[in-house]
């Protein structure tokens, strides 16, 4: 018995799974694709075990060769090798414009046969502008015809040119849109594809900033499958001769906000949407793009009955002044209530859970009261000030995550405050959350927060050291603290390294009276302010928190402090014994992600 043989079929399965994934189920090149051939010679064991993953997948791929190659496609009746001989991928300018072809893995998927059904279709550019003029010519002598693909249900597009490159092509004009020529070819090539892959139900892509030439084919191919289709999550460019069937199968959709309203009116079934995203959204959007059931256009209600999650990101809106906002509206800001939309339809959201609002527009005085009986758990808002102030209290009284990102002028910052104190104020399930304030105005807290579920905080925003064991005082259930910014004074003693040798560190910090929280495990402290020089003061704020939290078992501060509050916990440790449980590391950047993740 060999040593392959001995090893666990487990094991053989995740070292499969994982030189797998990224060539299937990613963004691997053809180049690396050939490397799962020499995978599955290994053994009989390992074919077996690599070849559904090889044939799970077509893959197209625009690729850029030497000018001295000849990209010649093999037939696929020859069985002389297993793999089409891929050219290898120039990294210099001069060969990037030289030659280019379309390239595919159909010739391999033939001869492996038909074990495993064809799921999806990659169509992918890394290196060069798409052109699809030459695309059906290149497919037809790959032999893609001749493959059966009725089983192929999603076409994913993997677009990494980036998109300074692709605006300054030659197929776009001065303008910035897409040649007629391109638009002409990539036409032809949605049919074409479209043809041979009869039942797709999802387009998809990894990443939302795709060049301009794969958005015209997306739009084409997104315009043949409407009506099918299940999943549409790609930036469409619309051509001004675009007409839309009603869609009422889409259960999830990101779009261009400016897209959506040139689709038409009541194109989109509101009644199957499971998931909704809508960038670059403006102060005049309208909600006439939905369609609502026979009994919602009764009621005049637009009943998005099965949304489970929204995400919506306006744009700019400095360019849109009061006055025309208000008067597009047929009336005046002192008369119009003014909700998310200038759809007259009442919005009803019966199962929304995820909300996610960036950027709302100050014209949007009511934003807020088409959530308020949706049974949300997880809220995040952005955005300037002045424009999130009128979230209602009420969208908290059922949430598990909250997230509040605001920037705004100094001029804000103590109403900022106030604003937080109230929403701590209302009684609220929220276990995780996220406070976020970018300017410099400290924050403080008042003594009646409400939030007695909550496990996880961070607050990025300047906070004096004893509002942060208040609100730590006043938080029960909490388990993880990180603070972000923590406030400094400027003129604060610089620390040095004779500091440590004559330091007296039993009495370096005051000894509490009593401690300020018993829960909480984790500290992220960001302290210091800007700078890479450590100061006192903050020094001993740090160790003051560790000495009012006796049961914190792990620190997270920033490099410059770590060996200071090394020699403190060594040294006093035998006078406060909890000292000794505390795990200490480096912290030199600290996590900016929000503790959920929305809609990503």
């Amino acid at each position: 018995m060999t040593y392959l043989e001995k090893i666990d079929n487990r094991i053989f399965e995740r070292i499969v799974n994982v030189a797998c994934y990224q060539t299937t189920n990613t963004s691997g090149r053809l180049s690396v694709y050939k490397e799962l051939v020499a995978l599955a010679s290994v053994s009989r064991q390992w074919h077996a075990l690599v070849q559904p993953h090889m044939q799970s997948v077509l893959i197209l791929e625009y690729q850029t060769v030497p000018a001295n190659s000849s990209q010649k496609p093999k037939s696929p009746k020859s069985k002389r090798r297993a793999v089409w001989k891929s050219p290898s991928i120039p990294r210099n300018e001069a060969a990037l414009a030289k030659e280019h072809a379309w390239n595919t893995n159909v010739g391999l998927l033939q001869i492996l046969g038909k074990q495993t059904p064809i799921s999806r279709m990659r169509l992918q550019c890394f290196d060069s502008i798409p052109d699809f003029s030459q695309f059906v010519s290149a497919m037809d002598a790959a032999g893609l015809a001749r493959c059966s693909l009725d089983s192929v249900t999603t076409i994913e597009i993997m677009d990494q040119l980036d998109l300074a490159v692709a605006i300054k092509a030659s197929s776009v004009t001065e303008n910035g849109t897409v040649s007629k020529r391109h638009v002409d070819a990539s036409r032809v090539a949605a049919a074409y594809l479209s043809q041979h892959l009869p039942n797709v139900q999802q387009i998809t892509s990894l990443s939302w900033n795709i060049s301009l030439q794969s958005q015209q084919l997306v739009t084409h191919l997104a315009q043949l499958y409407f009506q099918q289709l299940h999943v549409l999550t790609v930036p469409l460019a619309m051509p001004a001769d675009a007409q839309f069937k009603v869609a009422s199968n889409l259960t999830k959709l990101y779009v261009d906000a400016n897209v959506l309203q040139q689709l038409g009116n009541n194109v989109i079934s509101a009644q199957q949407l499971q998931v909704l995203k809508l960038h670059n959204v403006d102060a005049f959007f309208s909600w006439e793009a939905f369609a609502s059931n026979t009994n919602s256009n009764i009621r005049n209600e637009l009943d998005f009955s099965n949304l489970t999650a929204l995400s919506i990101k306006f744009s700019n809106d400095n360019v849109v002044t009061t006055t025309d906002f208000y008067s597009s509206l047929g009336g005046s800001k002192y008369n119009v209530r003014v909700s998310m939309g200038r759809d007259r339809r009442r919005l009803l959201f019966p199962r929304l859970q995820t909300l996610n609002v960036c950027k709302l527009p100050y014209t949007y005085t009511d934003a807020w009261r088409m959530f308020v009986d949706s049974p949300l758990k997880r809220l995040a808002v952005a955005g300037p000030y002045a424009h999130v102030r009128y979230i209602e209290p009420r969208l908290l009284r059922n949430l598990d995550v909250l997230d509040v990102h605001t920037v705004g002028a100094d001029k804000h910052s103590g109403r900022f405050t106030s604003f937080i104190k109230s929403l701590l104020d209302e009684e609220s399930p929220v276990k995780s959350a996220w406070l976020r304030h970018a300017e410099l105005f400290p924050l403080s807290v008042s003594r009646q927060v409400k939030w007695q579920h909550l496990t996880e905080l961070c607050i990025s925003a300047y906070m004096p050291t004893l509002a942060i064991l208040s609100l730590a005082s006043q938080l029960p259930s909490l388990l993880r603290l990180t603070v972000q910014r923590i406030a400094h004074d400027t003129c604060e003693e610089e620390l040095d390294q004779p500091f440590i040798d004559g330091v007296n560190w039993e009495t370096f910090v005051s000894v509490p009276n009593q401690p300020s929280s018993l829960s909480i495990r984790e500290l992220q402290l960001h302290m210091g302010g800007e700078g890479s020089v450590p100061r006192i003061p903050t020094l001993q704020a740090i160790c003051y928190i560790l000495l009012c939290i006796p049961s914190a078992q792990l620190l997270a501060i920033k490099q410059m402090y770590w060996k200071y509050a090394c020699e403190f916990i060594k040294h006093c440790s035998n006078v406060h014994p909890h000292l000794s449980n505390v795990k200490l590391i480096r912290h030199v950047f600290m996590a900016t992600k929000s503790p959920s993740v929305f809609l990503e």
